[in-house]
C-alpha cells in the first residue's frame, strides 16, 4: 500500500526544518571558510617573521641583524594592514536601531521552531511573563533568538521539553534563558572561540553559535551567560539586554 501523501502543515514543517540545515550547513561552511582564508593569510608572513629571527638568533652579533629586524617589523605591518582589511570589509553590519516588542519577536521564532521541535520529537515551553512589551531590537533578537532555538532542537534528545524564560536582570534590562538539555557548559571561552581542551569532546557548532550569539548580545550593550543547568544536566543559556 503506497504511503499517504503528508498534508500542508507537515510539509511546510518538512521545508522548515531543511532551510534550518541549510542555515546550519552555510553558518559551517562559511566559518571553515573563513578560518582558511586566515590561515593563508598570516601563513607566510608568519614564516618569514620566524625564518629572519632564526638568523638573528643564529648570529645575534651580525651586520644583519638590523635588517632582519626591519624584515620582521615590515611583515608585522602587513600582516596587521591585511587582517584590518579583511575585518573592515567583512565583518557584520551593525544592526538597524529599530526596536519592536518582545512579544511579537518571541512568537515569530516560536512559530518557525516549533514545528521543527515537533518534527524531532520535542516541544518548546514558554514560561508565563510580565515583559511582553518590553522593546528590543528587533534585529538582534530574531537572530540571536532563531539561533539559540536552532541550537536547542538540534541538539536535545528527542522527547524532551526545551524551556524558554523571560525576566527582569536589572533596571531596564532583562534576560531570556533558553534550557539546553544535551550541550555541555563550555570551560573555555566560548565567546573568543577558543578550542576547548577536549575539543572531540564538543561539538564546534556549539561554539559557534554561542559565540555568535555573545558577540550580538554585545553589540546590544549587553552579554550571554553558559552555565551548567540547575539539574546537572544541560547547559542554561541566558541572553541579556537593554530594553526600552
Amino acid at each position: 500500500m503506497a504511503s499517504e501523501a503528508p498534508n500542508g502543515a507537515e510539509e511546510s514543517a518538512n521545508l522548515l526544518v531543511r532551510l534550518d540545515t541549510l542555515r546550519q550547513e552555510e553558518r559551517r561552511t562559511a566559518s571553515a571558510r573563513v578560518v582558511s582564508v586566515i590561515g593563508h593569510l598570516i601563513g607566510t608572513p608568519l614564516n618569514v617573521m620566524a625564518g629572519r629571527a632564526a638568523l638573528i638568533r643564529g648570529n645575534p652579533n651580525a651586520d644583519t641583524v638590523p635588517e632582519n629586524a626591519r624584515r620582521i617589523e615590515e611583515q608585522v605591518e602587513r600582516l596587521s594592514q591585511r587582517v584590518r582589511q579583511l575585518i573592515d570589509y567583512f565583518g557584520a553590519p551593525a544592526p538597524a536601531p529599530e526596536d519592536e516588542a518582545l512579544s511579537a519577536i518571541l512568537a515569530e521564532t516560536l512559530a518557525l521552531y516549533r514545528p521543527i521541535a515537533r518534527q524531532r520529537s520535542l516541544t518548546i515551553e514558554l514560561k508565563p511573563h510580565e515583559l511582553g512589551a518590553a522593546r528590543i531590537n528587533c534585529a538582534l533578537g530574531r537572530l540571536s533568538f532563531s539561533s539559540l532555538l536552532s541550537l536547542a532542537t538540534r541538539t536535545t534528545p528527542r522527547g524532551q521539553i526545551i524551556e524558554l524564560s523571560v525576566a527582569e536582570a536589572g533596571p531596564r534590562r532583562l534576560v531570556v534563558k533558553l534550557a539546553l538539555p544535551g550541550v555541555q557548559a563550555p570551560s573555555s571561552r566560548f565567546e573568543r572561540l577558543e578550542v576547548p581542551e577536549w575539543p572531540r569532546h564538543y561539538d564546534a557548532d556549539v561554539l559557534e553559535v554561542l559565540s555568535i550569539c555573545a558577540g550580538l548580545a554585545r553589540s546590544s550593550g549587553g552579554g550571554l551567560q553558559v552555565v551548567p543547568s540547575a539539574s546537572g544536566t544541560g547547559a542554561l543559556v541566558g541572553f541579556e539586554c537593554p530594553y526600552a
